[in-house]
This record gives structure tokens, C-alpha cells and sequence, in this order.
């Protein structure tokens, strides 16, 4: 398994308390501050399906040889806070950057990878397949929280399914299109059950 890198570990973190602030927050104007009793939840809710979905790309990626790190947007932090404050939430807080080869001992290295080879497309479909798993398990249990885990991870998945880069979906399409088109419908599935 790859090891993480300071920085790398640095960005999870600021990522994560960026996604936790902007779901726990309480709404706009006049409503502004973090609802303090709902980080518990939310860091259960980042975790499960923001950090495992980038995690997969990442594991999936160092599998076939390359490196694969997770990489902070500032910018896409920056806009989520200020969506927020406007009562939406949306924001990209960064994502997993594959480098298609690393040097070894002798100094070779991998050529790189197209988008629509068996590797690139096993990593492109990985985080969005772990999404709809984890919504297809919380789906089996009672109680509000599995519920909202259900529903974000099952929007998680559809959302990166979406076939417009650099989102996944773009990368699955390109691979196979019959699983990128049983991705979609099951994501969109999982929307329908889970009420969203």
C-alpha cells in the first residue's frame, strides 16, 4: 500500500473540516454559525462517502503501479464557503491526481496509461462504485443517520457518474459504456429509495 504524504495527509484534513463547515452550517442570513451538535454526524457522513470515495481511486491506482495523491483545491474550498453562506452546498475540495508512472530501481518508467484502457477505467469507476455500495449496506438499516448515508453516498456516486470531465462518469463512458450505464441506474435507484 502507498503511504501518504505530509502534504497529502495536510489536504485530507483541511478538506474534510471544509466538507464538515459546510454541511453543519446553519443556513444564510440570519441563520449564520455551525450547528456544533451535528460535526459528530457530518464527520461520519465526510468520511464514509467523500474520504472513501477518494481513497478507492487512490488504492486502486497504486495497485497498478502509479502514484496516486490526494490533492487539495483551494478554490474549490474558497467557493463552497461562500456558496454556504448563500444557504447552498456545493463545493470541490479536491481530488485524487494519478502520476501513470513512478522510477524504480533501474530508472524505467511506465508509459502512460489512455483513458479508455482497462487500468484508467477501473480506477475512474472505483470511487463512484464504492459510493453506491455503501448506500446499497446503510440502506439496510433503520435510523436517520443511515438514512442521510444512504442518500449522500447514493448522490455521491450518481453525481461523479455524471459523463462531463473530469468527473468519473466521463472516464467509465469512455471504458464501458454497459457499466457506466448500470452505475447510472442503480445510482439513480438508490435516489429514488432513499427519498431525494
Amino acid at each position: 500500500m502507498e503511504t501518504f504524504t505530509k502534504e497529502e495527509i495536510r489536504d485530507i484534513i483541511i478538506s474534510i473540516i471544509a466538507l464538515v463547515v459546510v454541511f453543519a452550517w446553519r443556513g444564510p442570513f440570519p441563520n449564520f454559525g455551525v450547528d456544533v451538535n451535528l460535526i459528530p454526524y457530518y464527520v461520519i457522513v465526510v468520511i464514509t462517502a467523500f474520504l472513501l470515495h477518494e481513497l478507492a481511486h487512490k488504492f486502486v491506482a497504486n495497485k497498478f503501479g502509479m502514484v496516486a495523491l490526494y490533492k487539495m483545491w483551494p478554490q474549490g474550498i474558497l467557493f463552497g464557503l461562500i456558496f454556504m453562506l448563500f444557504g447552498l452546498r456545493l463545493v470541490a475540495p479536491g481530488a485524487v491526481v494519478i502520476h501513470p508512472y513512478k522510477f524504480g530501481r533501474w530508472g524505467f518508467r511506465r508509459p502512460r496509461p489512455e483513458v479508455a484502457t482497462n487500468e484508467m477505467g477501473l480506477i475512474a469507476v472505483s470511487g463512484p462504485a464504492v459510493n453506491l455500495l455503501l448506500a446499497i449496506v446503510f440502506s439496510l438499516f433503520n435510523g436517520s443517520l443511515f438514512h442521510y448515508l444512504t442518500a449522500i453516498n447514493a448522490w455521491l456516486g450518481f453525481f461523479n457518474l455524471i459523463p462531463i470531465p473530469p468527473l468519473d462518469g466521463s472516464k467509465v463512458l469512455l471504458w464501458k459504456p454497459w457499466v457506466w450505464g448500470f452505475l447510472a441506474l442503480l445510482a439513480i435507484l438508490l435516489l429514488i429509495l432513499s427519498g431525494v
